[in-house]
């Protein structure tokens, strides 16, 4: 008894199998007998044979014992990949006669099982000469391969209306079952949507080719691997050797299409080759939507939170200006970034002029926030990276506005770029699974922690709700001989100051240093960090810098890096003194809230005035073991402490470097002035290291 199988995405393509012979219809069906060999052929043109099946795609056609990119498999896969008019699968691969004779013209150059991919340059540029047709390039080729074998194909490039006339180009990932309903995934970045970034000029052949061959050696090379990728300014450098991640701040198809999703990857307007400007208010939903109403989703889409990359509840406070503290330098890099991957089109608005020039909070970036609490319904995966130089805090802060039930929480390492695509792919496709297949489906813990044990080791550790339960906030107090202790200077003890440049030295650290006694045991700390302290200065203001580390039994600061050998801070944190005002109503305990207001600023009255504050540390986790110490370095900027072999983040404008010339900073500690870090010790957990369970 005949059956009827499909060769994906193909349509007239010839097959024969015992008396059977045919072409494959306009769904792509093709019949066979159980068992029995199918010969599939363009024209006169054999390209292989397999017994049939119900899914059958150019891999199949492969000899037995030879690998997907193999010449012989490229061979095949890239004369039929070649006669498809767009980049991927947007339309059906159609044979007809002209296409046939084409072929049939230069069969007799043509030799599939060439072990040299080049010996089939000429024959195909020739067919597709003829046919009108840009050949795929062996980069391309291997990248649908690279697909076909894991299960799914791409849409490229496809265009949905918007209503102002124009449309955004959006790629399309499907896994390889005809007919088939899926749940979607959908990102809309403005980093683009290709690997890594942006995307070609589709116009421009040659840009066209560069990013299928930078897709081909992010996926055939190992990290650390330089790589030829298209310019898109400062993105290019840091970015050549990184791995894990196929895009920017997007999930990794490979991740998650095989499983049973859809993927759709957007460029809203102005971004790579979607025409329109950036920035313009709103344009972010409503390319969601458009997006959500031209692809027919299954289940629904379910909100996944960009906390995945970029964890930002309030701009401000979050990324432009943490602490008061201005990100300048960021900022600038930051957009020089976000125009470099799209250099076709202009900004709507110059929102880089308008976060440097509010430089408290105002109605602007009111106007920026988002709003968790409206939207508890959704299903939310939150994430925060420990330490990174911003997203520090909007994950904590959306976990407090949503529901707990439908919520989840994950702490991880400082370099969370390949972390949702890679290292807890597992988890998001458990949450996925649970709301979008069957609530059969068991969902992951509420709260997951990175917990940091040093030396690139750490353990993943469950918790039920944040902060963890039973957390037990512990006060270190800084003593005038510079130790840290649990009990605070004695009374009636004399006031001591320790005074620092307010600008970075030409040579050496600066600031000022306390240290505890060897730990006694292991110590784990998860949460919410914070200080409280003393502060005077020669200039009408000063950054204050809050560095906490581990010490080990040798003296050297402890690398808490998951992938970095170089040291690493426990936690740090900071404020410009003069946006010390709290708000009391959304102060906790473990967290203050500065205002941030331009009528709250409090510049100091002079030298000898002392102004007690309150620094926000953001949260993190790590153990430190028995015989290691607690080290606090306060500091101008986060690049002063005298810790060999550390290197501060270069992405704030410090007071000190613009504003204090001969300028000194002073602690004052003990008497009646009250200075403390206070950290979060928890429980201890069994560990198992290096593994997300």
């Amino acid at each position: 008894m005949a059956n009827t199988g499909v060769f994906v995405d193909v349509v007239g393509l010839s097959y024969s199998s015992e008396n059977i012979k045919g072409t494959t219809s306009d769904e792509f069906e093709y019949t066979y007998i159980p068992g029995a060999q199918v010969t599939f052929s363009i024209g006169e043109l054999v390209l292989g044979h397999c017994e049939g099946r119900p899914v059958t795609t150019i891999s199949d056609l492969i000899p037995n014992g030879v690998s997907t990119f193999h010449p012989r498999s490229v061979n095949r896969a890239r004369l039929l990949f070649s006669l498809s008019v767009g980049e991927g699968f947007e339309t059906p691969i159609r044979i007809d006669h002209h296409i046939e004779a084409a072929i049939n013209q230069h069969k007799d150059e043509i030799n599939l099982d060439s072990e040299n991919y080049d010996d089939l340059d000429g024959p195909l540029h020739k067919i597709c000469d003829i046919l009108c047709l840009r050949p795929k390039s062996v980069h391309h080729t291997r990248n649908h391969l690279r697909r076909e074998k894991a299960g799914f194909k791409v849409l490229r490039d496809l265009q949905i209306p918007s209503p102002d006339g124009g449309y955004v180009l959006a790629d399309v990932y499907l896994p390889l079952h005809p007919k088939g309903q899926f749940p979607v995934l959908l990102s809309c970045t403005i980093y683009g949507r290709r690997v890594p970034w942006g995307g070609p000029d589709l116009n421009d052949d040659q840009d066209i080719l560069a990013f299928e061959r930078a897709e081909d050696q992010w996926h055939s090379t190992e990290a650390g691997t330089d790589l030829q990728l298209p310019d898109r300014g400062p993105w290019s450098t840091s970015f050549r050797t990184q791995r894990g991640f196929e895009s920017i701040a997007s999930f990794n198809t490979f991740s998650y299409v095989p499983k049973g999703y859809a993927m759709v990857k957007m460029d809203p307007k102005g971004v790579s080759e979607t025409p329109g400007k950036r920035w313009e208010p709103g344009q972010l939903l409503v390319t969601f939507a458009l997006c959500a109403n031209g692809v027919r989703i299954n289940h629904g889409a379910m909100e996944m939170s960009p906390s995945l990359a970029a964890p930002d509840v309030d701009s401000y406070r979050d990324a432009a200006y943490t602490g008061g503290v201005p990100s300048t330098c960021y900022l600038e890099n930051w957009f020089a970034r976000v125009r470099g991957v799209s250099p076709k089109w202009v900004d709507y608005l110059d929102v880089e002029h308008l976060m440097k020039t509010n430089s408290t909070f105002n109605t602007i970036w009111a106007m920026m926030e988002s709003k968790p609490e409206t939207s508890v319904e959704i299903p939310c995966f939150l994430a925060a990276s420990q330490i990174f130089m911003i997203h520090g805090r909007g994950a904590y802060e959306a976990w407090m506005a949503r529901r707990p039930d439908n919520t989840h929480l994950q702490l991880v390492d400082s370099n969370y770029y390949s972390w949702p695509s890679r290292e807890a792919a597992g988890k998001i496709l458990e949450i996925l699974n649970h709301h979008l297949k069957t609530e059969d489906c068991p969902a992951p813990e509420r709260v997951g922690i990175q917990m940091r044990l040093g030396n690139q080791r750490w353990y993943w550790r469950k918790e039920q709700t944040w902060p963890v339960p039973g957390t037990e906030y512990i006060k270190w107090y800084l003593h005038p001989d510079q130790f840290l202790a649990t009990t605070p200077p004695a009374s009636g003890s004399p006031e001591k100051g320790f005074s620092y440049p307010a600008q970075k030295p030409l040579a050496g650290g600066n600031g000022v240093t306390f240290q505890s006694l060897p730990f006694e045991e292991d110590i784990e700390m998860a949460g919410h960090f914070a200080a409280t302290l003393s502060v005077s200065s020669t200039a009408s203001d000063a950054d204050v810098v809050v560095l906490t580390w581990a010490i080990d039994e040798q003296g050297h600061a402890v690398a808490y890096g998951a992938n970095s050998s170089e040291p690493e801070p426990l936690a740090k944190g900071f404020l410009r003194v003069s946006h010390r005002k709290t708000d009391p109503q959304r102060t906790l305990p473990w967290r203050p809230w500065h205002t941030h207001l331009q009528n709250d600023l409090l510049p100091f009255q002079g030298p000898d005035d002392v102004v007690e504050i309150n620094v926000e540390i953001l949260p993190a986790a790590a153990r430190l073991r028995k015989g290691w110490s607690l080290r606090v370095d306060i500091c101008p900027s986060e690049d002063q402490p005298n810790i060999p072999g550390y290197n501060g983040p270069s992405m704030r404008l410090w007071y000190g470097e613009t504003h204090g010339q001969d300028a000194h900073d002073t602690i004052h500690v003990g008497g009646t002035r009250t200075n403390f870090i206070m950290c979060p010790v928890v429980p201890r957990s069994e560990d198992y290291p290096g593994c997300i369970i």
